[in-house]
């Protein structure tokens, strides 16, 4: 990345009110991240349409600026939507760097922001990921399993602010630090090794919201009693809490893990839980 793409603060372009205006629309635009995914793009064309107001507002509309602009944000990008406001910030800060650069007859690297992009998507994707699915997402369902196991309609409707408000707390947050960080941050946070411990720190959060969730939810106890004469009783749970307390429901989920990382077919092994099940109780395994 040349000298001319690094900023280290917001783009005079973008001082007072242009710039809060700016961080509104990057918000919302950032809602249809998603849109349209292809196989070969991902996130790709939807990044480009994403782009395209800021683009017209630089470069002016049908101008061929604006449509080289389009052409270099259609390619490949794939990031946690929660996490990509703080690209988009930097890449439209560029935007305006390099429109006033060349006003001014000097010489940008485009490939800059290109490289920016790539630079980022991948340890972002780590975080945002970590962040949505292992922690935020987990932390919802039980939440909200909670109530819904009580037949309460706060169930759905708590899960549907307790992650969504956090989410977009968080997407304003992560544009609000791209348009006052610069991507010089950036740079120093990448090569310190500083997002790869960040990401790391919340795998290991998300792991024990897993384990949490599955000692709470995931109910399977057997009901097996053996009468072994003289008054004398075998009792299959008693014995297993001995050895170790939800060691049944910990083998089940660890086996249906297994199996899923391995055939990815979650339809069919709800068919066989459902069917062991039913085998089970037939057999006076489990109550």
């Amino acid at each position: 990345m040349t000298n001319a793409a690094v900023t280290t603060g917001a783009t005079p372009a973008l001082d007072g009110q242009a710039q809060k205006k700016t961080l509104r629309r990057i918000i919302t635009r950032n809602w249809w991240l998603l849109f349209v995914n292809s196989y070969t793009k991902l996130e790709g064309t939807t990044f480009a349409h994403v782009m395209m107001p800021f683009l017209e507002d630089i470069y002016g509309k049908e101008t061929d600026e604006f449509y080289d602009a389009m052409k270099r944000h259609s390619n490949f990008f794939n990031t946690t939507p929660m996490m990509n406001p703080f690209i988009l910030a930097l890449v439209v800060t560029m935007e305006y760097e390099r429109k006033a650069a060349l006003d001014a007859g000097k010489d940008f690297d485009d490939n800059s922001i290109e490289s920016l992009k790539v630079a980022l998507m991948g340890p972002f994707a780590g975080i945002g990921d970590s962040i949505a699915v292992g922690v935020l997402r987990i932390l919802t369902t039980g939440i909200a399993l909670g109530f819904s196991q009580q037949g309460l309609w706060l169930g759905p409707v708590l899960f549907l602010v307790v992650y969504n408000v956090p989410n977009l707390l968080i997407q304003w947050l992560m544009g609000t630090m791209g348009m006052k960080l610069g991507s010089g941050f950036v740079a120093e946070a990448l090569e310190s090794g500083m997002i790869a411990s960040i990401t790391k720190g919340l795998n290991v959060l998300g792991m024990l919201m897993v384990g949490a969730m599955t000692a709470s939810f995931v109910g399977f106890s057997t009901s097996l009693v053996l009468d072994m004469g003289n008054g004398v009783t075998f009792d299959l749970q008693s014995v297993l809490n001995q050895i170790m307390p939800g060691i049944l429901p910990l083998g089940l989920t660890l086996l249906c893990f297994a199996y899923l990382r391995k055939h990815n077919r979650p339809m069919l092994l709800m068919l066989i839980l459902f069917v062991a099940a039913i085998a089970l109780t037939a057999l006076g395994v489990c109550g």
